[in-house]
């Protein structure tokens, strides 16, 4: 019976999965066979012609982003047994995480800065596994925050030897009712918003895969208005 309920469970979320991989496509492969239709029958005026491929530019992007994330999702969860662990420089990652991202921040307006002690912190992973993990807790966080915003990214050990990242901003924050669901692939908490700011609703949802991958938890605490708090939490290195 165990083994009956497992299987009809992935196989309802794959079901899911596909029909949310098509809801996802549809509305930016619409929008860029209509805007090219208008070009091609001659029903643009000369004026709109830069705005609409613009428009159909932005879309193709997110089709592009959607795809890479989808792709990205699928190794994790098929080849999870197969990555490469090795000593990886937490420290460092999330110093070139905090560099990368930087003009991301500034052109929404928003503070981002890392907190570190000045000794290095290492421990065991895969690195570019790692560096997706940082880029998408702080991509997140920067998204979905507010003009003149704040972002920390912190690393630091506790005295019991698990190395933790954690990432803090003062955003719009999360409701109660959807803090079990962000990590859910396409789950997105306003919908609206996610659209506007372009996100794929799959970042959290590689964040899960991830830390589970490297034995880690999550942790999440958000109010809304106030900001969220995501900490991932390492295992200790044996």
């Amino acid at each position: 019976p165990e083994l009956c309920k497992k299987i009809y469970k992935e196989k309802k979320q794959k079901k899911q999965f596909t029909a949310n991989v098509s809801h996802e496509l549809k509305t930016p492969l619409t929008s860029i066979a209509g805007y090219a239709e208008l070009i091609e029958n001659g029903m643009a005026r000369p004026e709109d012609i830069k705005p609409f491929a613009h428009t159909i530019r932005k879309q193709a992007l997110r089709l592009v982003s959607l795809a890479e994330d989808i792709i990205q999702l699928s190794q994790l969860e098929e080849n999870d047994g197969e990555i490469l662990f090795e000593e990886v420089n937490l420290t460092e990652l999330a110093s070139d995480c905090v560099q990368s991202l930087q003009i991301n921040a500034q052109s929404r307006t928003v503070d981002l800065h890392l907190a570190a002690p000045e000794a290095p912190i290492y421990i065991k992973g895969n690195k570019s596994l790692l560096e997706e993990l940082l880029y998408n807790l702080c991509d997140n966080a920067i998204r979905y925050n507010r003009p003149g915003g704040k972002v920390q990214l912190i690393t630091s050990c506790t005295r019991d030897g698990h190395c933790t990242l954690t990432v803090k901003d003062n955003g719009i924050g999360i409701p109660k009712d959807a803090q079990s669901s962000v990590f859910e692939r396409f789950y997105r908490v306003d919908k609206s918003r996610s659209k506007a700011t372009g996100g794929t609703g799959l970042g959290l949802a590689i964040v899960k895969h991830i830390a589970r991958i490297h034995g880690a938890r999550l942790k999440l605490e958000s109010q809304v208005d106030e900001g969220t708090t995501i900490t991932v939490t390492f295992p200790t290195a044996d």
